[in-house]
């Protein structure tokens, strides 16, 4: 990825800017946006504007995009200004794992050296330049992408590891506005400048906020010319503004646009959600900043949902358990069956510590075991939607596994398929081909039906089916959920989880060639091609080992090569490649550092078909984990026996136990009866998580149960593998009954 700011208009020939490994995107600001203070006052600005000590933020949009405009003023100063911050926090994010480098050192060694005779200056200077051509990926941040609506102004951004996506939409209410804004979508120049600027505004002053091609003409006016005679009738010339024109090149990776496609897409997929205080994520971020993780230990966020119950969050490897129960507000879990999921990214969720004291209520939306989840906090004037992805940029067997949940991504654009319908409209076509044509075409007419207003599902459902030219295609639930499924893949659509609206929101003024996002590389496509076939997966087999992991083994024909490649993967804990096998000539040759083969991923594609239930497998070999949260001893003393735990939004300070379960029902209880509410919670038990590991191995049966330091086992063997798997489903029915819950995430 490289990234090139230039202040002047010089353009660069095709040859030049073009790139197979990304993507350009080519950013034309009139200047770069700023924050100002405004004492004076002048012709161009309102009476509201020219009082003292007010803060004008200008943000600056795209000149080769529609106009967009919007101005208001900021009525809640501190909601704007910790959103904002929020937000930058998200697009400069990187959470990846960067091991020990000595050439960058010895380089810097030897510049170090070069530059003992300079001063300072220069040997900044020097650095910063070494620094830009050797590592860009530093000063590398994508803007973010903007967009006026009925409903207020709302921000994207994505984070620089492809791992956070965030999207915050600051509502009319906590504007007033003059006039009225030009709705459409842009991007705005977000630079560390801004940043600093928006650090500085505060409560007491006055926060204007502009959005358009000229939002901060104020600070680019000249001086006024004087006059040598004041009462003259001479005609006052008008201001002029200088022309600065900042042209950013960007040359982003494919692999960011798809990741941020797909998070946005996967937020209408069935979900769980639940509800909690923002208390309770105050407490579970104060736990993991005071908790450092141990290596070679669980790193996972439990959540554990049981019907008409609310919702648990354990830390692991702690087993801390944050409950909350404060608020009157809190909703049980809906659902009509004990899941517990495993999220992992954990820390990332110290994103949204700015935002906490602002909030009024946190919903959190599962897709499962390492699955995007989606956090909401919403505010009074805002909301906030920070999306995490369940895998790092490295996992591609999780990466693989999110890419089954959605739809296949289509290999053209909506908008340039429509327009090739109303050319070949007078052709003859077949069935098929008529009912591509119908299915582009009802992607075509809701995209237009959205960029009137935004609506939600049932509104779109109802609005299409009385729409005459959607007359040959049956407009239903499903066929318009896929239809904007689509049309998020492909970056024409923008969910909103909070108020489940959807919006046109292109991403780029040019329509994306998705040809060039269907598959990461030319190893994934021809994996699904193998997929595809009905005896390209030969001998597929899993073998599940308690503790230790999953392993999978396939023979994969190909047949353009006459010849069949024996693979094996060996999943590890959370899901993990741990060991990968082929005997393939790319993997003999380079192991995987040139990537991964097609077989191995075709292997990983076979796995996710597996049902374990399904009776009709051959292997009989199968694992399940089950786990339950039972009081228990005090496994770890600590050393004090008591702690202080301050909690935001109170004044004083409660003394809680040190007990791993935080029971918050002691905050409803007034001050004055902090003593009774710690004797109480003293007489609180501690918790900890049994598991249970059923194993069946053909005829033989293995049952582990482990609590904190002490394991037990027990085997059972069968004279049929019929019997033996009839004892394995009756052993987990007992322990569910009991109150355990499998552990999918093991």
């Amino acid at each position: 990825m490289t990234i090139d700011n230039q202040l002047d208009q010089a353009s660069e020939t095709e040859s030049e800017v073009a790139n197979t490994d990304g993507l350009m995107m080519q950013l034309d600001y009139a200047a770069p946006s700023q924050i100002s203070q405004v004492n004076e006052s002048s012709d161009s600005l309102s009476e509201a504007q020219t009082s003292e000590h007010t803060q004008h933020v200008a943000l600056f949009a795209q000149l080769n995009r529609s106009e967009v405009n919007f101005h208001g003023k900021v009525k809640s100063p501190l909601v704007f200004r910790d959103s904002l911050l929020a937000l930058f926090d998200v697009v400069s994010s990187d959470y990846r794992y960067v091991p020990k480098d000595r050439s960058a050192y010895t380089v810097f060694m030897q510049m170090r050296r070069a530059s003992s005779n300079k001063n300072l200056f220069t040997a900044q200077r020097d650095y910063f330049t070494w620094l830009f051509d050797n590592d860009p990926l530093a000063f590398c941040i994508l803007d973010p992408i903007i967009q006026v609506h009925e409903q207020g102004v709302s921000f994207e951004v994505f984070s620089r590891d492809e791992g956070c996506y965030a999207q915050l939409t600051l509502t009319n209410e906590i504007f007033e506005q003059s006039t009225k804004p030009t709705l459409g979508t842009t991007s705005i120049d977000y630079s560390a400048a801004l940043f600093n600027g928006i650090e500085k505004i505060r409560d007491h002053q006055q926060t204007i906020l502009d959005i358009g091609h000229e939002a901060v003409g104020l600070q680019l006016l000249e001086a006024k010319p004087e006059t040598a005679e004041a009462d003259t009738d001479s005609t006052v010339t008008t201001p002029t503004v200088k022309k600065q024109i900042i042209e950013k090149r960007i040359n982003v990776p494919k692999s960011w646009i798809r990741a941020l496609l797909q998070v946005q897409s996967a937020g209408q997929l069935p979900q769980d959600t639940i509800h909690l205080d923002p208390i309770a994520l105050y407490n579970v971020l104060f736990k993991l900043r005071m908790h450092a993780d141990v290596k070679g230990k669980r790193r996972g966020l439990l959540i554990e949902l049981r019907p008409q119950q609310l919702p648990v969050i354990i830390l692991e490897p702690f087993d801390i358990t944050v409950t909350s129960q404060v608020s009157q507000q809190q909703k049980p879990y809906q659902g009509q069956q004990a899941k517990l999921i495993r999220l992992w990214g954990r820390r990332r969720l110290s994103l949204l510590k700015r935002l906490l004291p602002h909030a009024d209520s946190v919903s959190v939306s599962l897709l499962g075991q390492g699955m995007p989840s989606y956090w909401t906090v919403t505010g009074k004037g805002f909301h906030f939607t920070f999306a995490m992805t369940g895998f790092s940029q490295a996992n591609w067997s999780q990466s693989l596994n999110f890419d089954l949940l959605l739809p296949k991504r289509p290999l053209r654009n909506t908008l340039a398929a429509s327009e090739g319908l109303s050319d070949s409209s007078n052709a003859t076509l077949n069935d098929s081909n008529n009912d591509s044509n119908a299915k582009h075409n009802g992607l075509s007419v809701l995209i237009k039906t959205l960029e009137n207003t935004p609506s939600t599902l049932k509104g779109l459902v109802k609005s299409l089916s009385a729409n005459a030219s959607l007359t040959s295609v049956p407009v239903s639930h499903s066929q318009v959920q896929q239809w904007l499924l689509s049309g998020t893949q492909q970056g024409l659509i923008r969910y909103e989880m909070a108020t489940q609206l959807y919006h046109y929101r292109p991403l780029s003024q040019v329509p994306l060639d998705m040809a060039q996002f269907a598959y990461h590389n030319e190893a994934e496509k021809q994996a699904f091609d193998l997929i595809s076939r009905t005896d390209a997966v030969q001998k597929f087999s899993v073998e599940t080992v308690a503790v230790k992991g999953i392993t999978i083994r396939a023979d994969i024909h190909v047949e353009e090569d006459r010849r069949t490649y024996h693979s094996q993967l060996q999943l590890g804990d959370e899901g993990l490649v741990t060991k990968a096998e082929c005997s393939c000539p790319q993997y003999l040759q380079h192991r995987l550092t040139h990537g991964v083969c097609a077989h191995l991923i075709a292997l990983r594609l076979r796995y996710n078909q597996y049902d374990p239930n399904n009776t009709s497998n051959d292997s009989w070999h199968d694992t399940r984990v089950l786990s339950k949260r039972v009081p228990s001893k005090r496994l770890h003393q600590p050393k004090n026996k008591q702690e202080s735990v301050q909690v935001a939004g109170y004044n004083s300070l409660m003394t809680l136990s040190s007990a791993p379960t935080l029971d918050l029902t002691a905050l409803a209880q007034p001050a004055a009866q902090s003593h009774a509410t710690a004797t109480a919670s003293d007489k609180t038990q501690e918790t900890a998580i049994a598991y249970v590991y059923i194993t069946i191995a053909h005829k033989k049966i293995t049952i582990e149960q482990t609590i904190g330091d002490k394991d037990t086992r027990q085997q059972l063997v069968f004279n049929q593998p019929a019997q033996a798997k009839a004892a394995f489903l009756q052993h987990i029915a007992r322990f569910e009954a009991k109150g355990f819950i499998e552990n999918q995430g093991m």
